[in-house]
């Protein structure tokens, strides 16, 4: 052996062995040498096949040299099979025969080799290591598929591995399943060894076809591709990636992501529906009326209405039954309007008991005006709540489209600015909107904004109209206070115009609260001014400010911080406000009466008071309204007028008339026996910086 053969040796893993099994003693020596000179360790040399079976079960040597003839029952070719049956121990033939025969025998053992001998050191060397490296490769790969197919079988997405399955023309009908793992088996609950095999329509008859084209389309175009769909055949929303391996296959990736998609189905409905009546909340309304406004856009003579509709004394039914009615209310109302309207309109909650209903497809404005009455007069009933009978009624706002309104937010600004004209006309009222109502509604806007800064910016002024006794001659007894309002650039503001506003939003509390202060500093002044005098000064509260329940407090601060003798401060309520809680007036009247104020009903005529509540309230002094007053000469009123003045004297009451214009009425009054009055006829309301000329005036008379 020349140097050349001993060069690799020093390469050689030295820790491989090499069982030999050769039945020629000679050859098997000088194999023996030759191994071990190449770096080889030469486990054993057995010379049967029985022998080399048994040697392998006792130690498993790193590479087998089986000479394929040997003695004994069997060769080594059939011990080879036999060991390779329990092991994977590379083997390499050694033979001095090349026949076809035994080349073939040789094949089907699937060894690593084939040296016919003699064998050159080298070639023996080359053929091992070739032997040794492919063994550590065939492992390495056995390794990393086992490893793969773990993965593979633990994926939580489903993978599924498919072949396009043609028709005669070329055209894709399904898909047949080369392998899936145990996730994707799971979609169909079934094993995954009885899915491989099958095709998609096989599995199922429900397959939409659009599984099919996109998946097929993958495996013939070669291009990847990602997206996300319902399959209804397994009812699952899946996000997919597939791509192709090989031609005409496709390689898919499922996720399955149905759970995600119902929360956000959940969160979706959720986000666009009203939580109480499962109605279209306002977002939702929104999207719809813009929807009807594009679809007015494209189609000619296209007609829809926004109906907005706000239910009648919704509140009393909340304080008086409490709010898990008033819920149950609010979902009834909601149930009535779906019956009511079609399939194609939408029926909404805004909030509180501010519903919308959306009515499309409109044939004329006549039909669409009969609509919205049919749903008016549907929601005007009784029902029956938890056992107690609750009458309903609402007031209704609409306009029709398309209009100039250019946004879904203008239609529902019309839709409410058209309903709280109806409601200023009262309950069950209905109004269509009109161009102009846009006006008034910006200037009460504006007249609320002013509002909101007029104490502050001094605005606010207080005049005074006198009251007389007319019992016998006119004797000045006291005065009413009334609000005045001057904002700066503007000029006077009529009451009849800022009350109302102030009413509604709740700014008459702090207004009629300056009101009061101002009329108890006045008193404070007079009792230095005209010591021997006690004018008294009458202060009108509103329904709000009555129904605060911090107002007695308020009023027993006012008296004491000022130091006035409280039955110089009279309060005037209207008829309307006693009567609406008989019983809780009733207490707040004896509060009142306990600080020593005395209390007018203002308006009295105009409603209605029950006799029974009317002498159990501790009040001083009925108030005949202007309306009766100015019409004195009308047998009917002067009825009125008298059957008012005999009830309050019946009752201990004195009597006032206000709205006094002529000589005539006031003589008419004196003869009745009407104690007290007022009206233009003595003065008209003066304001604070003129008053003190005035009572000098009259004290000088």
């Amino acid at each position: 052996m020349n140097s050349t053969h001993h060069a690799p040796a020093a390469n050689a893993p030295t820790a491989a062995s090499i069982l030999l099994v050769e039945d020629n003693a000679i050859v098997a020596f000088d194999m023996q040498q030759r191994l071990q000179k190449l770096g080889y360790q030469v486990q054993g040399i057995i010379t049967s096949g029985e022998e080399a079976i048994a040697a392998v079960s006792r130690q498993a040597p790193s590479l087998i040299l089986m000479d394929i003839f040997l003695d004994g029952g069997i060769d080594g070719i059939e011990a080879a099979k036999a060991i390779l049956e329990n092991t994977q121990i590379p083997i390499i033939y050694l033979t001095g025969h090349d026949d076809e025969e035994t080349l073939n025998r040789a094949k089907i053992t699937e060894t690593f080799g084939y040296i016919i001998k003699p064998a050159e050191s080298r070639d023996l060397h080359v053929a091992i290591e070739i032997a040794l490296y492919k063994h550590a490769a065939a492992q390495a790969l056995q390794k990393s598929e086992q490893q793969y197919r773990l993965l593979f079988d633990s994926m939580l997405n489903g993978f599924a591995l498919h072949e396009v399955v043609t028709d005669d023309k070329g055209k894709p009908r399904d898909l047949l399943f080369l392998d899936v793992n145990p996730a994707f088996a799971s979609f169909f609950d079934l094993p995954a060894k009885n899915i491989v095999g099958r095709s998609l329509r096989q599995l199922s008859e429900k397959v939409e076809p659009y599984w099919i084209d996109i998946l097929a389309k993958t495996a013939l175009t070669r291009e990847s591709i990602r997206f996300d769909n319902f399959a209804g055949f397994v009812d699952k929303h899946f996000s997919v990636v597939a791509f192709s391996p090989q031609p005409r296959q496709v390689a898919a990736i499922f996720e399955d992501t149905t759970r995600r998609k119902d929360a956000e189905k959940h969160l979706q409905h959720r986000t666009f529906h009203d939580a109480l009546t499962n109605l279209p909340n306002r977002a939702l309304c929104l999207d719809r009326i813009q929807q009807a406004m594009e679809r007015s856009q494209v189609r000619d003579n296209y007609l829809f209405a926004v109906v907005q509709i706000d239910i009648d004394r919704f509140k009393d039914v909340n304080d008086s039954l409490g709010h898990l009615i008033g819920d149950q209310l609010l979902q009834s109302v909601g149930h009535i309007l779906l019956d009511t309207v079609s399939a194609v309109d939408t029926v909404a909650r805004l909030g509180d008991d501010e519903f919308v209903v959306l009515l499309e497809e409109l044939p004329s404005k006549k039909t669409g005006t009969a609509t919205i009455k049919r749903i008016k007069s549907a929601l005007n009933r009784t029902l029956d709540i938890e056992r107690h009978p609750i009458h309903i009624s609402a007031c209704f706002g609409a306009l029709f489209g398309p209009n100039e309104c250019t946004s879904p937010e203008n239609f529902l600004q019309g839709a409410n600015i058209a309903l709280r004209h109806a409601q200023e006309q009262g309950l069950d009222q209905l109004r269509f909107y009109a161009p102009e109502m846009q006006d008034k509604a910006i200037k009460k806007l504006d007249t609320e904004t002013r509002l909101r800064n007029a104490i502050s910016e001094n605005e606010f002024f207080l005049a005074l109209q006198p009251i007389f006794s007319i019992t016998q001659d006119a004797t000045l007894s006291g005065f009413e206070a009334l609000l005045r309002w001057n904002p700066k650039h503007r000029g006077w503001v009529p009451p009849s115009e800022f009350i109302p506003i102030a009413e509604q939003t709740g700014l008459i509390l702090p207004i009629g609260q300056w009101v009061l202060e101002q009329s108890c500093k006045v008193l404070h002044s007079w009792a230095e001014k005209y010591p021997e005098n006690t004018f008294s000064v009458s202060v009108n509260l509103s329904a709000r400010q009555f129904s605060d329940p911090n107002l007695v407090h308020n009023l027993f601060n006012c008296i004491r911080h000022n130091r006035i003798n409280p039955s110089q401060l009279k309060l005037e309520i209207t008829e309307s406000d006693v009567m609406t809680n008989p019983e809780a007036t009733i207490q707040k009247l004896r509060m009142m009466k306990e600080l020593g104020l005395a209390i007018l009903v203002d308006d009295f005529g105009t409603g209605y008071s029950s006799m029974s509540y009317l002498q159990r309230f501790p009040i001083d002094t009925l108030k005949i309204d202007r309306s009766f007053v100015t019409q004195l000469d009308k047998h009917a009123n002067r009825v009125i007028v008298r059957t008012i003045i005999n009830l309050a004297h019946s009752l201990g009451l004195s009597v006032v008339a206000e709205g006094i214009e002529t000589e005539a009425q006031c003589l008419t009054l004196q003869e009745m026996g009407c104690e007290y009055a007022q009206g233009f006829h003595f003065s008209k309301p003066i304001l604070l910086d003129e008053i003190d000329d005035f009572i000098s005036r009259h004290l000088k008379k």
